[in-house]
């Protein structure tokens, strides 16, 4: 087994992993889903240099993940569900399985948050969603999207090609670019709306679908979806660090042993580019400690 464990095959983990490989160390990269993270939500990379007119989320991990697979990098399909560290190693488990190593590169990425500000019926659950991509192969849908920020627009001309969408926005001001916004605004499959809640969601069994009560200054509103979409925001996904990693990883962090890397840590800065760039200064970073301790 490798040395290096990298949890998460989005674009940081991809861009680390790559950098790696050059350098002849041999990571593993655990995933407990699909490869590319939040870039298989994205409609379209507009600021990812090489690509003029801009290319489809989901079409630039795969070549991600092409480059990758050509050049041997090792993808385990396992969810971390506890990352430990004692007696100089660390203790990585999925599942029932135990691996040690030396390094680890956080590139997790980041979890929705999920709204509690609306109580569902369980048999509504499975048609309330948080990210784009489980939907994109759907068509002729009416779909609901909660949000105000790129994410929510993003989702939304994703999805408007084929399906009818339509935009809820809770408050009166954006948080999106406004060139999404004025995509959103002439395209004829999006809808949108301020100042509007839901306030209630009703299943209706016989058709499998949703019923929405909303709220807003001009009275009640009515909203028919097959699904609904939350999108209000995210946070960083450490859930799997140990209390004991949580309370070393500073010197960990210091000493060259763990690297966060890419949106797990970046806050607002969520963007490809960044990502990768991250992914490759953290095995830089790496490979130049490997070589100083080695002399």
């Amino acid at each position: 087994m490798s040395d290096i464990a990298i949890i998460g095959a989005g674009p940081s983990g991809l861009a680390m992993a790559i950098q790696l490989k050059r350098y002849g160390i041999d990571p593993v990269v655990y995933e407990s889903d699909k490869p590319g993270g939040l870039l298989r939500n994205a409609n379209l990379v507009e600021n990812y240099p090489g690509f003029p007119g801009g290319i489809r989320g989901p079409d630039l991990v795969k070549r991600m993940v092409a480059q990758a697979r050509e050049i041997g990098v090792l993808f385990v399909n396992e969810e971390v569900t506890d990352l430990d560290f004692k007696g100089d190693v660390f203790i990585l488990r999925s599942g029932k399985k135990r691996y040690q190593y030396q390094w680890v590169a956080a590139a997790s990425g980041t979890k929705p948050i999920k709204t509690a500000l609306v109580d569902f019926p369980t048999e509504a659950e499975k048609l309330v969603y948080y990210e784009v991509y489980p939907l994109l192969s759907h068509k002729w849908k009416k779909i609901a999207i909660v949000g105000a920020g790129d994410a929510a627009f993003d989702y939304a001309l994703n999805l408007a090609w084929q399906n009818e969408v339509t935009i809820l926005n809770r408050g009166a001001s954006r948080a999106c670019l406004q060139l999404l916004f004025d995509r959103v605004h002439g395209h004829p499959n999006i809808t949108y709306y301020q100042n509007i809640a839901i306030s209630q969601v009703e299943f209706e069994e016989a058709v499998n679908r949703l019923n929405l009560t909303c709220t807003s200054p001009a009275g009640m509103r009515k909203i028919v979806a097959d699904y609904l979409i939350y999108a209000i925001g995210r946070e960083p996904r450490i859930d799997y660090f140990s209390d004991n990693l949580i309370q070393c990883q500073e010197d960990l962090i210091a000493s060259g042993r763990l690297y966060l890397v890419g949106d797990v840590k970046n806050g607002i800065y969520r963007q490809t580019a960044i990502a990768v760039g991250d992914g490759l200064m953290a095995a830089m970073k790496l490979y130049k400690l490997n070589q100083e301790r080695t002399g």
